[in-house]
């Protein structure tokens, strides 16, 4: 769900969408007149808008680098249901202020700084997403926490780089052809209503949190009774004063997220299931060769990787008959307190989950196939292929 090429693309127009909320979406025309300022010709108007987004990348580059910094203590943290039970509850705050029941106040800095030249573009682009913190701080504050979760420090830094380029993108256009200007649409209620969309994208991800803490697995269904709400709230009970084009926009899309919710319900499962062993000293030895390939799975039910590797990888026919011939062995690594599995990590010295790791003939690691974070059918059976002979040994 939030792994790989799709999570980027995602985050990608996460940070589009950013542009669209009340707090940002007006101030356009201010901003990018600032870049053609006295006179500029369109070349130093655009060297000025790229360098304000430069400073924006650069900021929301640097809360990468720091999720991933802490995306490892992060990952004990969450083998905790109070601390999974207080993210929800961190998530759902600021989530409910996008509903307008309440207005989150964050310090701010001005949004141009006085002078002249590089420095001055550079630094306001630095603090353009601080000014916009009432609209922009509580998606970036869910993304933090899912990017953080992940323990992945090269997908956590480029999540925030790519939503930043999101976010980024339009100034370096609108600054570049101050014409296109004339051409958006004005400000309105049909803002406030994006806004709205946002906050359920964010109940959603304290919802997660919260199935986590209270029922590991629940999500599955937690997650189309809130998209058929969201299309319910978007489309029929939120009452703005929106034109007529606007007004079947909503509704178009309403129940596109109802359809939609109904589609994940009822479409085919696949029967095609990789079917595993769960890890225990007693009934699993791995001190002694197994006389067949090992495929070891670290897990645990906080992990959104983990979840999506059950759901599409280990699902995938192809794959699921790759591995007939192996001992299957998933390590469930949820609770901190499991020695036998904490043991099991120190052996193999894992650094985060998902981890998986295979395991030769004779009882070795084969340590190039170990793979961290999510890896798709495909690549996995190229993993498989490229390593045959070795898993024969």
């Amino acid at each position: 769900m939030f792994s790989g090429e799709f999570s980027l693309i995602a985050v990608f127009f996460l940070g589009l969408s950013l542009n669209l909320t009340p707090c940002v979406y007006p101030m356009f025309s201010i901003t990018v007149s600032l870049f053609a300022a006295e006179g500029a010709s369109r070349k130093k108007a655009f060297f000025h808008s790229l360098v304000y987004a430069l400073g924006i990348c650069l900021m929301y580059s640097i809360l990468g680098a720091f999720a991933a910094a802490t995306g490892s203590f992060f990952g004990s943290w969450l083998q905790n249901p109070w601390v999974l039970a207080g993210i929800g509850v961190f998530l759902l705050i600021p989530a409910l202020s996008m509903f307008e029941l309440f207005h989150l106040h964050i310090p701010g800095l001005p949004s141009h700084i006085p002078g002249s030249g590089f420095l001055r573009y550079l630094v306001s682009g630095l603090f353009a997403g601080i000014v916009a913190s009432p609209c922009v701080g509580p998606p970036i504050i869910g993304l933090l926490a899912v990017a953080a979760s992940q323990n992945n420090p090269p997908l956590a830094f480029w999540l925030f780089f790519v939503m930043s380029v999101g976010l980024a993108l339009p100034y370096v256009i609108l600054g570049t052809f101050s014409g296109a200007l004339s051409k958006l649409p004005r400000s309105g209620a049909w803002l406030v209503w994006i806004k709205r969309g946002l906050g359920w994208v964010m109940i959603a991800w304290a919802s997660f949190y919260f199935s986590l803490a209270i029922f590991p697995g629940s999500f599955k269904w937690v997650l189309p009774v809130l998209m058929i709400a969201a299309g319910i709230d978007l489309a029929w009970i939120e009452k703005g004063n929106h034109k007529p084009f606007f007004e079947i926009l909503k509704k178009v899309i309403g129940i596109g997220l109802i359809a939609a919710a109904l589609f994940f319900v009822f479409k085919p499962q696949s029967k095609a299931e990789v079917v595993w062993e769960l890890y225990s000293p007693s009934s699993v030895s791995l001190t002694q060769p197994q006389g067949k390939p090992v495929v070891m799975d670290f897990y645990a039910d906080w992990c959104i990787p983990c979840h999506e590797l059950d759901a599409t990888t280990y699902r995938d026919e192809r794959v699921v008959k790759a591995l007939e011939g192996f001992r299957r062995i998933k390590v469930d690594l949820t609770k901190e307190d499991d020695e036998a599995a904490q043991a099991l990590v120190e052996a193999f010295e894992i650094e985060g989950v998902p981890t998986i790791l295979f395991l030769g003939g004779n009882g070795e690691e084969i340590k190039p196939m170990r793979t961290a974070g999510y890896i798709g059918p495909d690549e996995f059976l190229l993993l498989l292929k490229a390593y045959e002979s070795e898993l024969k040994k």
